[in-house]
């Protein structure tokens, strides 16, 4: 899979597949998950505490990382957002 960074918003995203993602999963800490059915969003952070988005297609199973310009800042905040605009 070719792997794409694409950065706006001080957010950076780029495409992974199901093998580079159990990788990951296994060396860091998912804080949340959430199925909406058609995909997961998982909430992660890293060795470093430093946090980052998930967001995984149910149909193919590749994701998408998203990560934030700035280490300093909190996925969580973003998370929020993009949960409060499905409710």
């Amino acid at each position: 899979m070719t792997t794409t960074n694409k950065a706006a918003f001080g957010l950076s995203a780029r495409a992974i597949d199901t093998s580079e993602f159990a990788a990951i999963y296994e060396t860091c800490e998912c804080l949340f998950t959430y199925d909406n059915g058609g995909s997961r969003t998982f909430v992660l952070t890293d060795s470093n505490g430093v946090d980052f988005l998930a967001i995984q297609d149910g149909a193919d199973g590749n994701v998408v990382i998203v990560e934030l310009a700035d280490a300093h800042e909190s996925a969580h905040h973003y998370a929020r957002e993009g949960l409060n605009r499905v409710f």
